[in-house]
């Protein structure tokens, strides 16, 4: 099977966020290909490989797109191969990913399988983190470490920031603004963002840095002539676990005047001991890779507690933009890529 004309066909058939279903079946349709017996569960797919007697290792990536959105030079949705890219929506973000993971799965056990087992799965709304691999998990047997596709080089991040959601509101009271007075509710939320700005989370992560914390909205004032009585930050924190997401909220409410409220703290921060086998595995498959941290979110979110590298071929800076591509020889690094780290992995684990 040819990795860049599948990936090519993938690209071709739209998967926004909770419309995946022809992707998926087009997934399952190539595992059959491969001599495998893929699964439907919903609008993810998976499909087991057994070597025998082993570990579990799961490999997971996602078949859902963010929208096509604007500013293309070429057709978002045609798979065009143009000087060794595949251009379109979805090819390095991430259905390079499922494609290399498949083809380097099924090369692993096509000859001198390893002894353990691998299960892929291919899921959906991870753009969204919604009803994916969260809701597949309990469906599966617990895995003994897993390997996140997202495009980053084919260097394994190590840890990955989370996303801390709180929101500020400033009140105030309303009055007429042609005659002034009243409390202003977007001055005092003015003072908390200023507050904010100058908020200090000093504490690093060895692989993450420090956590992040960013105005990202607000929203204030229903009419020009009012003096807005109401004023509502909303502020993204992207998390290290150098802090708790409770820490933090305190940290944020000792330095503003609004009523602090958490809005999101679920998608908490991840990160495995770099001297794990699941790391050792993926350095082996790509030579003078450095392990590294991830700022940004990914389904691994939802492995906490199973030893995880997130790693695939491509660039997380051409992700979500306007004439997404990834290279063939990228692709095809990816497939060798994913081969060699399974053999790895399996004979780290029984070292």
């Amino acid at each position: 099977m040819n990795a860049a004309d599948l990936l090519r066909e993938l690209v071709r058939i739209p998967s926004p966020s909770g419309r995946e279903d022809a992707a998926a079946a087009r997934v399952e349709g190539a595992l059959r290909e491969l001599g495998l017996a893929p699964e439907r569960r919903g609008r993810n797919v998976t499909a087991a490989l057994d070597g025998g007697e082993g570990p579990l290792l799961l490999l997971n990536s996602h078949l859902d797109t963010v929208p096509v959105g604007e500013g293309w030079t070429r057709e978002p949705l045609a798979g065009a191969l143009e000087d060794g890219r595949i251009y379109g929506r979805g090819a390095n973000d991430a259905k390079g990913c499922v494609v290399a993971m498949m083809l380097g799965a099924a090369r692993a056990f096509a000859t001198d399988a390893p002894k353990g087992r691998v299960l892929f799965a291919a899921t959906c709304e991870e753009e969204v983190l919604g009803q994916g691999l969260e809701t597949l998990l309990p469906e599966l047997p617990r895995p003994d470490a897993a390997v996140v596709g997202e495009p980053t080089g084919l260097a394994p991040a190590v840890a990955q920031k989370g996303l801390l959601l709180l929101e500020v509101e400033a009140r105030g009271r309303s009055a007429h603004a042609a005659h002034g007075g009243g409390v202003n509710a977007v001055e005092a939320a003015a003072r908390d963002v200023l507050a904010l700005s100058r908020l200090s989370l000093a504490r690093e992560h060895p692989a993450l840095g420090r956590a992040s914390l960013h105005v990202t909205q607000i929203r204030g004032g229903e009419r020009h002539n009012v003096i807005p009585d109401l004023c509502t930050l909303v502020v993204d924190v992207r998390t290290t676990p150098a802090y708790a997401p409770d820490e933090i909220a305190g940290l944020v409410r000792a330095a503003v005047d609004g009523r602090v409220r958490v809005r999101s703290s679920r998608l908490g921060s991840v990160e495995t001991d770099p001297a794990h086998p699941i790391v050792r595995a993926a350095l082996a498959a790509s030579p003078g890779a450095r392990p590294y941290g991830s700022p940004t979110l990914s389904d691994w979110v939802f492995l906490k507690g199973i030893p995880t590298v997130k790693a695939g071929p491509g660039d997380s800076r051409r992700s979500h933009a306007p004439d997404e591509y990834l290279e063939t020889a990228e692709l095809e690094a990816g497939v060798l890529f994913y081969e060699r780290l399974i053999r790895a992995y399996f004979a780290e684990a029984r070292a």
